[in-house]
Parts: C-alpha cells; sequence; structure tokens
C-alpha cells in the first residue's frame, strides 16, 4: 500500500552557479591585443562606408576603390563570425526584402546586366549596413556618424578660407567643400548639427565628455556650412529639426531658456506672416532667390509628372531597378529629364524611382525597411526619453524627409539608406536585451563572445566571475 500520510517530497536544491573558467595569466595580453585589433578593424569599416557612401570620394575620384576596400573589409569580417550573421539577418529580414525585390527585377528588367549589378550592390550595401548596426550599439553608432559628418563641415570650411581644392562654389554659388554638390554639405552638415545639438543636451553620464566638449563649437562650424550650402532642403529642414530636438527635450532645458523659448515661438508665428505681408514681401519667394530655387523646386514637379507617367504604365513591377536610366527605349523621357534640369539619373523622390524601377512592389518593400527602423527608434524613444533616444528618432525620420525631395533612400552605396538600416539593425539589437539585467539608461549588450570573437570581454577574477552579467558595450 501507498503511505499517504508521509511528508511531500521536496524538490531537489537549485545548483550553485559555476564560476567561469579563469584565464591564464599569459593570455590576459592576447585576449587584449585581439579585441583591441578587431575593434580598430571595424571602426576603420564604419569609417570607410561612411566616407564612402557621404560622397566625399567622389570628389577626388576614388570611390570605386573606397567601395572596394569596404567590400573586402566587409566580406573578411562576415567570413569570421558567419554562423552568427546569418541568425542576425534572420531575425531583421525585413531589410532585405528591398534587395531581394532589386534581384528579382532581374526577370523583367528592360537592362538585365544594369538590374544584376545594382541588385548585388545593393544587398552588400544593406549586409553591409546590418554588419556594423550589429556591430555598434546605437550610440557609438551616432558618435562614428558625427566624427564622419562633422570632419566633411570643419574640411568645407576649411577649403573655403584656403581654396585649395577647386571648386569652391557650384554654379549657382552655393559652397561645395569637399562634396561634388552644395546639397551633400547642407544635408550631412544638418545630421552633425542635430547630433551636435543632442549632445549638448544629453547628461553627463550619457556620451562621452569629449564628445559633449566639442558639440558647441561643432553647432556653429555645421549651422555655417549648412548656411553657405544654400542647399534650400537643408536650409528650411534646420529649423525644423533643431525645434524638434528642443521640444522633445524640453524638460532638460533651463526653465527660463524653456518658457523663452515657447515665447519666441509664438511671436514668430503671429508676428512674422503680418509683417511680411505689410511689407510686400513673399517668404517662399524670397527664400527661393537666395537658394537659387523657383516654384517648380528646380524642376522636381516636373521631373515626378514624368515618373507618374512611367509609374502608370507599369504600376506593379516597374521596368527593372536601374534600367530606365540606360534605356534607349525611354530617348524620349531622358530628353524630358534633362530639360526639367536634372543631370543625375534621379527623379528627386524616392516614392518616384523605386516606382519607376520595381513598382509597387519595390514601394512596399522600401516602406516596410523605412517603417521597420522608425518604429524601432520611437520604441527606444518610448522607452528611454533620454537626448539620445531623441537623437535616434529625429536621425530616423530625417532621411525620409529629405528623400522625398532629393536622390536618396532608394541607391546602393548612398548614405540615407546605409545609414537607416545600421541605425534599425542596432535599435533591434538592443532591444532584445534580457529586461531587467540594465537599467533602463544604460548600454545594450552586443554580440555574444561566444559569436563575436575578438570581442569578448575578459572574465573577472574573484566573485564577480561567479555570475556573467551583461557584456560591455562596444
Amino acid at each position: 500500500m501507498v503511505d499517504l500520510g508521509g511528508a511531500l517530497p521536496q524538490p531537489l536544491p537549485r545548483p550553485l552557479p559555476q564560476p567561469l573558467p579563469q584565464p591564464l595569466p599569459h593570455a590576459l595580453p592576447r585576449l587584449h591585443r585581439q579585441r583591441a585589433f578587431w575593434l580598430c578593424f571595424d571602426v576603420t569599416l564604419a569609417l570607410v562606408v561612411l566616407a564612402g557612401a557621404g560622397d566625399m570620394p567622389n570628389r577626388w575620384g576614388v570611390a570605386n576603390l573606397v567601395w572596394l576596400l569596404a567590400y573586402l573589409l566587409a566580406v573578411l569580417r562576415i567570413l569570421t563570425v558567419w554562423p552568427a550573421f546569418f541568425r542576425l539577418i534572420l531575425r531583421n529580414w525585413s531589410y532585405l526584402l528591398y534587395p531581394a525585390v532589386c534581384a528579382m527585377s532581374v526577370v523583367w528588367s528592360l537592362a538585365r546586366p544594369t538590374s544584376l549589378v545594382g541588385a548585388v550592390q545593393m544587398t552588400m550595401t544593406v549586409l553591409i549596413a546590418s554588419y556594423l548596426g550589429w556591430r555598434f550599439a546605437p550610440r557609438r553608432l551616432v558618435l562614428l556618424l558625427f566624427a564622419s559628418t562633422l570632419a566633411g563641415a570643419a574640411l568645407s570650411i576649411l577649403n573655403l578660407a584656403t581654396g585649395a581644392f577647386q571648386p569652391v562654389y557650384s554654379d549657382v554659388g552655393g559652397l561645395l567643400g569637399i562634396y561634388t554638390s552644395k546639397n551633400m554639405l547642407g544635408h550631412y552638415s544638418l545630421f552633425a548639427l542635430l547630433i551636435a545639438l543632442s549632445l549638448m543636451l544629453s547628461a553627463p553620464d550619457e556620451m562621452p565628455r569629449p564628445a559633449r566638449w566639442i558639440a558647441a563649437p561643432a553647432l556653429v562650424i555645421c549651422a555655417l556650412a549648412v548656411v553657405l550650402s544654400k542647399s534650400m532642403t537643408a536650409v528650411v529642414l534646420m529649423p525644423c529639426y533643431a525645434g524638434l530636438v528642443l521640444l522633445l527635450n524640453r524638460d532638460r532645458l533651463p526653465p527660463a531658456l524653456r518658457h523663452l523659448a515657447v515665447m519666441a515661438v509664438v511671436a514668430l508665428i503671429a508676428l512674422a506672416p503680418m509683417t511680411l505681408t505689410m511689407a510686400g514681401i513673399d517668404p517662399m519667394a524670397e527664400l527661393f532667390a537666395a537658394t537659387g530655387k523657383d516654384a517648380t523646386l528646380t524642376g522636381r514637379t516636373d521631373l515626378w509628372a514624368i515618373a507618374y507617367d512611367l509609374v502608370s504604365r507599369a504600376p506593379l513591377n516597374g521596368y527593372g531597378y536601374g534600367a530606365f536610366w540606360v534605356n534607349d527605349r525611354f530617348a524620349t523621357q531622358h530628353f524630358q529629364v534633362l530639360r526639367a534640369g536634372s543631370n543625375a539619373p534621379s527623379f528627386h523622390n524616392f516614392f518616384a524611382d523605386v516606382g519607376v524601377g520595381t513598382g509597387l512592389i519595390g514601394i512596399a518593400a522600401i516602406l516596410t525597411l523605412i517603417l521597420t527602423t522608425l518604429r524601432r527608434a520611437f520604441r527606444a524613444w518610448r522607452a528611454s526619453g533620454s537626448a539620445m533616444s531623441v537623437c535616434w528618432l529625429v536621425l530616423s525620420i530625417l532621411p525620409v524627409n529629405v528623400g522625398l525631395v532629393e536622390p536618396f533612400l532608394y541607391r546602393q552605396h548612398e548614405f540615407m539608406l546605409t545609414w537607416m538600416v545600421m541605425l534599425g539593425v542596432s535599435l533591434g539589437e538592443w532591444q532584445r536585451r534580457p529586461s531587467g539585467r540594465t537599467p533602463a539608461t544604460t548600454l545594450p549588450p552586443r554580440i555574444p563572445a561566444t559569436e563575436l570573437p575578438g570581442l569578448a570581454p575578459v572574465p573577472a577574477r574573484g566573485p564577480a566571475a561567479v555570475s556573467p552579467g551583461p557584456e560591455t558595450d562596444t
């Protein structure tokens, strides 16, 4: 018989955590050297990619060599971590939809070699950006972007002072700096300006002290570069996005400054239109005249009409990625594009460019990419509310805004698209961290040591080695 009156069985005791294996003393220097080597390798890769995507090498005709170097570095690095990188791609599959559509368009493309080459380059661009987003935490990405864009703005101002590289100005009078277009200088300097403003508003323990020290002079340099570029898009967006950063960080402003800023905005909105009207001034006409534009946005509205007509003829799948610009069948439309004032193979609107190339399925794919990054940035801002989370949110909205009127956010080897993928993947990996292991204000754990050789933190000795804890952010 079974004895039902006995004591209930007790649960087995929970095993104590085992300490991490301790490295031998002579192995510690080797681990430090490996970590430093891979860190330098990845930082170099990030700066090469940001410089190549940021148009700087085009001024000296070495863009192809820069991207060849980026491809070689990225392939070598990804091969060392291929199993883990494959899992990363599966977690971020939404970023590969647009490259996949570009590759599929080879089937129906009117210029298959062009579409095939473009699709391969687009895929490599997304894969490299995904790796860099995986490798670096969001705030580290912002610092790398800040270093790249601030260097472009500072060197452009230096070129203005010395005249070392000619021409210094564009045909319409805007400053070129070290770029091939005044718009490039304006847009990239605007990125640096917004990061500098966010650094000034960040908490002392949120960002490195040297970055916060140079934020104020960087803000002045970048604002000057935006104004001198005479890029209407950048000039108009600069006060709008700077105001958005201040608005989302209003709790960090001193009370007197906060109230003064609100009063200035109200007075500007209330009095400026009335004052301009009484003086007989059309503000939009003056803005267009000051930046060398006209009411058609330098022919952009004409370009969009041409693109709409083309998309209406092949709405579902377009004519193949990049095929429109090299096919003689569209010689008439090419002439219309040139007559509208566009020398670049672009309709200056990413919806129009994607629609002509890959149709509605391409538009759905690029929107999936954009919305994934926007959603992750919004979640980070709602969860943290820090100055850097505001920066991530603003820097995820700005490329979309710029891409509506400029040739961005649809091409391979292009800055805005590369940045959107890098930031989105980095935020996605950050948000995967186990809840409760780290405070909300700290940075995310990065790539596990078992997955990325050379980046493993050196195990601690003594009681600290009992629990692994979060990994060191890089």
